[in-house]
C-alpha cells in the first residue's frame, strides 16, 4: 500500500514538475523572438533531458508527502504498535529509489551526451528564427552595450544588408557593412562543437583610431565570420554533450597550463568543466540513493501531510545538492586549480550520511 501510494504520488509530481520546467525552459526563448510554434515543436524532443531534473523531485516530494502524512495521520504508531518497524516502512520505498538510480545512471552515459547536443543545436535554431523575427520587426539582431548590429531583412537562411557598428573609448569606431550574410557554424576551439556564427559577404570594413587626430582604415573583406553569443555556447553545455569515454580521454590528455594568462584561464575553464560533467554523471545515480534515505529521514523525523511543505522541501534537497556542481564549480571552482570533483560528490554524501543518521534514529 505504501509503495502503491509512492509511485501515483510520484507520478502526479513528475507531471507538475516537468510542466513547470517546460514553461521555465520555454518562456525566455518566446521572450527572445522564437515563434512560438517552433518552440512547442521543440519542447516535447527535449522531454526525456528534462524528465532527468523532474523525476528525482518528484520522487524525493512523494516519499516526504507518504510517509509524513502516515506519520501525521497516527499510521506509524499503529504499525509500531503491530511491530512493523520505521524501517520496514521506509525498506518499502526503496525499490522506487533503486530503478531511478538504475535509469538515471542509464540515461547520464548513453543518453545525456546526444539529448545535450540536440538540446544546443535546436537553440541554436531557435537563436536564428528568433533574430529573423527581430530583423522583421525592425529590431537589432543583437544588442550589447556599445555594439550593435542590424540588419534590413531576412529571407530563408540569410540576412541581407547587415550593418554592425561598434564605439570605443576616446571616439574609437569600427563599423561594417555586408550586402548579404548566411548563419554558419563556427568552433569555439579544436575539437569543440560548433557554435552560431554570421559568415558576411563582402564585408565593407571601416576602423577609426581612438585620439585628437585618428587615423581611418577602410577594407573589402570577401569572407567574414563572427560568432553570436547565446546561452547555448556555455562551456557546461559542450561538455555534456560529449561522450563519457570521450571526456575521461580529455582530462587525461590535458595539456599543461601555459604562462600566457588568458589562455591559461581558458585551458583551465575547459578541464573543470570536462572534470564537472565526468564526475556528475556517476553522482546523479549515487544522489538518488542519497535522496531517499534522507526524504525518508526526515519524514520520519519531521514529516507532515502539507503536500505543499514535502514540495518545497523536496524542492530544496533536490536543487542543495545540483547547486554546488552547476553553479560553484562554474563561478568559484574554473578559477582553482583542484578536481572539480570537490564541488559535485559532497552534497550527496552529506545528505545521505544525514539520512541514515535520522533513519537510525527513529528507527
Amino acid at each position: 500500500a505504501v509503495l502503491r501510494e509512492t509511485i501515483l504520488l510520484g507520478g502526479f509530481y513528475a507531471a507538475v514538475y516537468l510542466a513547470l520546467i517546460v514553461v521555465g525552459v520555454a518562456s525566455p526563448m518566446i521572450k527572445q523572438g522564437a515563434p512560438i510554434l517552433s518552440v512547442l515543436a521543440f519542447i516535447p524532443e527535449q522531454t526525456l533531458l528534462l524528465s532527468m531534473l523532474a523525476l528525482p523531485l518528484a520522487m524525493v516530494t512523494a516519499f516526504l508527502g507518504v510517509i509524513g502524512r502516515m506519520r501525521e495521520d497516527g499510521e506509524l504508531t499503529a504499525l509500531m504498535a503491530a511491530g512493523v518497524g520505521t524501517w520496514q516502512i521506509a525498506k518499502t520505498t526503496l525499490p522506487v529509489a533503486l530503478v531511478l538510480a538504475t535509469w538515471m545512471g542509464i540515461s547520464a552515459h548513453l543518453i545525456l551526451p546526444s539529448l545535450s547536443q540536440r538540446l544546443m543545436e535546436g537553440k541554436s535554431n531557435l537563436v536564428q528564427q528568433a533574430l529573423a523575427a527581430k530583423v522583421e520587426r525592425r529590431t537589432p539582431v543583437f544588442q550589447d552595450g556599445a555594439f550593435i548590429l542590424a540588419a534590413q531583412r531576412a529571407e530563408d537562411d540569410r540576412l541581407l544588408g547587415l550593418f554592425g557598428v561598434q564605439l570605443g573609448e576616446q571616439g574609437a569606431m569600427s563599423a561594417v557593412y555586408a550586402p548579404s550574410a548566411r548563419w554558419v557554424a563556427i568552433p569555439r576551439s579544436e575539437n569543440d562543437p560548433a557554435a552560431l556564427g554570421l559568415e558576411m559577404i563582402q564585408a565593407r570594413l571601416l576602423i577609426r583610431e581612438p585620439g585628437t587626430d585618428p587615423r581611418v582604415a577602410t577594407a573589402i573583406v570577401p569572407s567574414w565570420s563572427v560568432r553570436i553569443p547565446t546561452h547555448g555556447d556555455a562551456a557546461e553545455q559542450r561538455a555534456d554533450s560529449m561522450s563519457t569515454a570521450e571526456l575521461l580521454r580529455r582530462i587525461r590528455t590535458a595539456q599543461e597550463p601555459t604562462q600566457e594568462k588568458d589562455k591559461r584561464l581558458a585551458q583551465q575553464r575547459d578541464l573543470r568543466g570536462w572534470e564537472r560533467a565526468f564526475h556528475f554523471r556517476f553522482m546523479l545515480p549515487v544522489a538518488c540513493i542519497a535522496y531517499w534515505a534522507f526524504a525518508c529521514g526526515l519524514a520520519l523525523a519531521i514529516g507532515r501531510g502539507n503536500r505543499m511543505l514535502a514540495a518545497c522541501l523536496g524542492v530544496l534537497t533536490v536543487i542543495g545538492t545540483l547547486f554546488p556542481s552547476y553553479v560553484l564549480a562554474r563561478e568559484i571552482g574554473e578559477k582553482l586549480p583542484i578536481d572539480a570533483g570537490i564541488w559535485v560528490w559532497p552534497p550527496p554524501i552529506i545528505l545521505g550520511c544525514i539520512g541514515g543518521w535520522l533513519l537510525w534514529r527513529h528507527r
